[in-house]
């Protein structure tokens, strides 16, 4: 990840610079296994000083969690998630924040650990092609 910042530190076009390797989001793994253990470990502490965990994800990482109960009011909740867009379609790209997603932390649990699997034949075409562009 250095070398993308550092192209973004040094990028003066317009709009967000073209990433300077070949990345793909892995939501599936990075929710349980980066996110969700900082959660279960910062959430009953932050709770018991009466607090909340404030989450900021863009709206693909969102869109590829389970589905998760929310809760009507902030004094229900452990968690604000706060849903972010980008909008790239003037020069200058704008973030959109949308209304916060209140929830507690066992419907996170929920959701991180049970999103939208595809399927099998994606699944393993995807892992075909991948042998072919790799030459095995």
């Amino acid at each position: 990840m250095n070398s993308l910042f550092r192209s973004i530190q040094d990028y003066s076009g317009e709009g967000i610079p073209f990433p300077d390797a070949v990345r793909r989001p892995d939501y599936r793994s990075s929710g349980p296994k980066r996110l969700m253990p900082q959660l279960q470990i910062k959430v009953p502490t932050l709770r018991r000083w009466g607090k909340k965990m404030a989450v900021v994800v863009d709206s693909a990482f969102f869109r590829n969690l389970g589905k998760m109960e929310t809760v009507s009011d902030l004094s229900n909740s452990d968690i604000a998630w706060f849903v972010v867009c980008y909008d790239e379609s003037h020069p200058v790209a704008t973030i959109t924040l949308n209304d916060p997603v209140l929830q507690t932390m066992e419907r996170a649990v929920e959701g991180l650990t049970g999103g939208n699997p595809v399927p099998l034949e994606c699944f393993e075409s995807r892992i075909m092609e991948k042998l072919k562009s790799s030459g095995k």
